[in-house]
């Protein structure tokens, strides 16, 4: 019998694994690490994360088949519940999505991750630690395509500080657990759900969705977009935890160049799905033209509020990360028989159909953007300032896109 500690269970693409496998009903017992001040408080917070997906009833229910270890993943190493001792598998999926406080994000990404596989390395029954990565450890100048090979290269430039742990976590654990059964799956951009749509949590839905009221796209607008949902990846990891063997131990779960988006197909998609704010055409900027876009953000949203300001300098970001034109290979995954995701121009309908405002989206996706925090932050408090633009770039690097 599979027995399967997750971290990050409250999080996004955590809550979809635990929905995902619980409805499934096999044999499997899943352990959740959670931060929480008791068991029964952990509880409460897995069955809020599972109630996106399914009525808050019956996330109460499937939220008591989850044996819960109240403790923070980054002292993974100091816990001694003896549930742990017995775990065949990990999936790790916690992680610091902040993009500015990069001593704090290394920290808890790097160094947390660290401490969880020397817990790991006392699990005599454990045969796989999979490790949820991000497909941007190739760092802010990448190829038009990366190969899932690609090993983190030490010199890459990248843009914000969780990449760059990221890709410091995939090198430290190769060096220092040899032994450890590691497995990394890196995914792209995780957007929506492709039956929930929004429902599940409108993580990065509003930079599209901004980017289309905008009508900018950032370089080509027949350049490419690598974007999966929610329940693919879910399905996907768990499907990588049911394997009992997998050829290689990195993976992309990525669109790859079958599944990938075009903006010049999306817009014609968002003009059937969406035909009030068509007909769409977009026009072409540089993302480092920051008046060109700071005259058309005013002019559509405007700037009277401090969650617009803030939301602005963040699109700022994600435009040069929509500039980079990558495409991320998922060719070992296809090989090994798994399903390709399906293309975003199948749900964005979806999407749309269950979306309030774009500003309202922004405001639940915040945290991530403000220094040093961990929690998402209540809209009432006000926001800590964000830099005014994005780091400098060397002239042989490119920003990357936030995955997940």
């Amino acid at each position: 019998m599979s027995r399967i500690l997750l971290t990050g269970a409250t999080g996004l693409i955590g809550g979809a694994v635990l929905h995902r496998a619980l409805v499934a009903k096999t044999d499997t017992e899943w352990v959740c690490l959670v931060r929480a001040s008791d068991e029964e408080a952990g509880r409460q917070r897995i069955a809020a994360r599972l109630g996106r997906f399914t009525s808050a009833l019956n996330a109460q229910r499937l939220a008591q088949r989850v044996e819960i270890v109240a403790g923070d993943f980054t002292k993974a190493d100091q816990n001694a519940d003896p549930r742990l001792d017995s775990v065949t598998q990990v999936l790790h999926l916690a992680a610091d999505t902040s993009w500015w406080a990069q001593e704090k994000v290394h920290r808890t990404n790097h160094d947390g991750t660290l401490a969880l596989a020397r817990r790991a390395a006392g699990m005599t029954r454990l045969d796989r630690f999979l490790h949820v990565s991000t497909a941007m450890i190739c760092g802010g100048n990448p190829p038009a395509m990366v190969e899932e090979a690609r090993y983190p290269d030490a010199d890459a430039t990248h843009l914000v500080p969780y990449s760059a742990s990221k890709a410091a976590a995939e090198v430290s654990l190769a060096a220092r657990f040899a032994d450890l059964p590691v497995v990394v799956a890196r995914p792209s951009i995780v957007l929506g759900h492709s039956t929930l749509g929004a429902r599940p949590g409108a993580s990065i839905l509003w930079v599209i969705r901004a980017c289309d009221r905008l009508r900018l796209v950032a370089g080509d607008r027949d350049g490419t977009v690598d974007i999966v949902p929610i329940d693919w990846v879910a399905d996907t990891l768990v499907e990588m935890l049911a394997r009992p063997g997998l050829a290689h131990r990195t993976y992309h779960l990525s669109a790859g160049t079958v599944s990938r988006t075009r903006w010049s197909d999306l817009g014609r998609t968002l003009d059937r799905v969406d035909p009030a704010h068509g007909p769409r055409h977009y026009d072409e900027f540089s993302a480092r033209d920051r008046a060109t876009l700071h005259a058309r953000f005013c002019e559509v949203f405007g700037l009277d509020e401090a969650i617009k300001v803030a939301m602005f300098r963040a699109l700022q970001a994600y435009y040069r990360f929509c500039e980079l034109d990558v495409t991320f290979d998922n060719a070992r995954l296809l090989a090994e028989g798994f399903p390709p995701p399906p293309a975003l121009s199948q749900y964005i309908g979806r999407c749309i159909e269950t979306s309030g405002e774009i500003i309202d989206q922004f405001r639940e996706d915040f945290g991530q953007f403000a220094v040093g925090s961990a929690p998402r932050r209540d809209a009432a408090r006000p926001a800590p300032p964000l830099p005014e633009t994005m780091p400098a770039r060397e002239s042989n690097t490119r920003p990357r896109s936030q995955s997940r």
